[in-house]
């Protein structure tokens, strides 16, 4: 099963590099958002849709682990990302969430999230709910290395993004928050780990209010963290 996943993974990588050129949001470069072309748009709301569509046939079409332990873990990470569009706002972000595993290769979980936008124009905090999956090419008993991507909502503050010297438009207090990325669960203990990777992460609502109520935001970043098995 586990070289079989990781097949996939790969030969799915390789397809996307090599389809997906001139196919991204206009002004994103392939290596800014790589997943976020066209039809996957894994930066908008589809970061929650087909995660939640995989994860739904592969509970039906895969058999149970009877001898999975450790199946529920809590956990806390701190991160950073650094936007790659003007106003390049910087945001510190802290995470903690739960995550179950349903198979030794597959899991889903929620975080609740903080996140503090920098820049010269933005100066606020927001309060997050993402649920996510996570797959696992790589489950060892010492090592895992995982693929994430979930989505959900942020309420922030003060309306965000504020308008630029370069762009007039106002953002919401309510928008959707999506992420994906790649990370490593390295063992400790029997329960505890440490985390770390890396991620994009998106901001925006939509166009709910109009396109000119959306000036989004895009971001790439790290993130490291703690987790202890219940």
């Amino acid at each position: 099963m586990h070289a079989t996943s990781s097949k996939y993974v790969v030969l799915f990588l390789l397809w996307s590099i090599n389809t997906s050129f001139a196919q991204y949001p206009f002004g994103d470069k392939w290596y800014q958002n790589p997943l976020g072309f066209s039809p996957l748009n894994l930066h908008t709301s589809m970061a929650f849709f087909i995660p939640a569509v995989a994860v739904g046939a592969s509970v039906l079409l895969t058999k149970k682990d009877p001898d999975l332990k450790n199946r529920l873990s809590v956990y806390n990470e701190s991160g950073f990302s650094w936007g790659y569009k003007y106003p390049n706002t910087f945001i510190p972000q802290n995470n903690t969430g739960i995550n179950f595993m349903l198979r030794k290769w597959l899991s889903i979980g929620a975080d609740f999230e903080a996140v503090f936008p920098r820049d010269n124009f933005n100066n606020t905090t927001g309060l997050a709910i993402r649920p996510f999956a996570r797959f696992y090419p790589v489950s060892r008993s010492n090592w895992r290395l995982y693929f994430e991507s979930g989505g959900g909502f942020i309420y922030l503050f003060d309306e965000f993004p504020k308008p630029t010297d370069r762009d007039a438009r106002l953002g919401t207090h309510l928008n959707g928050i999506t992420k994906y990325g790649v990370g490593s669960e390295i063992t400790l203990s029997g329960k505890a780990a440490i985390l770390f990777g890396i991620r994009h992460l998106h901001i925006s609502n939509g166009n709910t209010s109009g396109v000119e109520r959306n000036p989004s935001h895009d971001s790439n970043g790290f993130f490291v963290g703690f987790s202890c098995s219940l």
